[in-house]
Parts: C-alpha cells; structure tokens; sequence
C-alpha cells in the first residue's frame, strides 16, 4: 500500500482503533449525537496537522484529552448553555491538586530529615512522639503503653516537638519559636 503515508499509518494503528470510544466519550461530553461527531473530526484533523505527531507518547489518550479540550472550547463559546452541561464543563475543568514532583521530592527531603533527627532524640521521648503522632494513638493508650502517666505523656510530647523544631534546618529563629508553640497549643487543644 504505497499510497498510504506514514502519518495514515500511524493513525489507523495507534488512533481509529479507539474510534467507538473517542465518539462515546465525545456523546458524553455533547449530548447531541451531530455535535460529538463534529468533536471526533475536530480532534482527528487537529491530530493530522501535528508537525510531531510521531513523538506522540499516548495517541489513544492524547485523543481524549483533545476531544475534552474541544468541548471546553464550544461550551466557552456557546451563548446558551444547558443545565447539564454547564455542570459537565465545571466537572470537566478541575484542576490537578496533586503535588507537583518538585513538592514531593522536598517533601520526601524534609520527611527524611524529621526522621533522622528523631533517631537522636532521647529514647522514651522518640517513643512518645511515635505512638502518638505516627501510631495515632490517644495519650491515654500512650501512658498505659509506656506505663507512665498521661501528663508524663503530654511533657515528653511538648519536649519532643520543641526538639524537633529547634533542629529542623531551614527555619529562622521567629519561625521556629512559633512553630513550637503551634505544636504546644495543638497538643493541648488535643487534649481536651
């Protein structure tokens, strides 16, 4: 078939294999049947004029997330909108709350750090901290763990976050003195 160019090739391979789903999702999306094939054309002619379109990683995906983008265009620019489908369109442009990989890769940084400094607190101190903050349990089940009593707890507690805040890096003076006594007032507040 050397009529076929390489781009014919890669989209009945890789793009019309989906055709059914990328016109149900578009039905979804339109509610009229007309509108959501206009949709599936759309997204297809935009895929053909791809100057990249070999580099695509995802083709099936990169399809839907045309197809959405397209609805969310024709709803923008409608000037009657119906009901469902302004809900659709809210529902349709939520935003990613997911951390981005830069926050989690700090995240994981400080959570190492907190780590290490726990292993040089005092060991019924680490141990108060762990069964209450990691463990999750109330101070009453801590005391009756460590066979002390609950304000012995709530002491090594308030001892355990200030030694934690006074040696976490990154933090000025100001900060931390808040940040202790942050820590003092939750653990209080717990308490109650």
């Amino acid at each position: 078939m050397s009529w076929l160019r390489d781009i014919d090739i890669w989209f009945a391979d890789h793009v019309f294999v989906f055709n059914q789903q990328h016109r149900r999702y578009a039905a979804s999306l339109m509610r009229q049947a007309d509108e959501a094939e206009e949709l599936v054309q759309e997204a297809y002619a935009r895929l053909f004029a791809l100057p990249d379109w070999a580099s695509v990683a995802n083709p099936h995906a990169f399809t839907m997330r045309i197809i959405r983008n397209l609805a969310i265009e024709r709803f923008r620019r409608a000037d009657v909108v119906r009901f469902d489908q302004g809900a659709l369109l809210a529902a349709l442009d939520v935003a990613d709350h997911a951390p981005t990989p830069d926050v989690v890769a700090m995240d994981r940084s400080e959570l190492n750090h907190i780590a290490r400094l726990m292993q040089t607190m005092p060991p019924r101190m680490r141990e108060a901290l762990h069964l209450r903050r990691i463990e999750g349990l109330p101070p009453a089940q801590v005391a009756e763990r460590m066979q002390i009593s609950v304000s012995t707890v709530e002491t090594h507690l308030v001892k355990a976050l200030r030694f934690l805040v006074e040696r976490a890096d990154g933090l000025d003076a100001p900060g931390k003195a808040e940040q202790a006594h942050q820590c003092e007032m939750t653990e209080r507040l717990e308490r109650v």
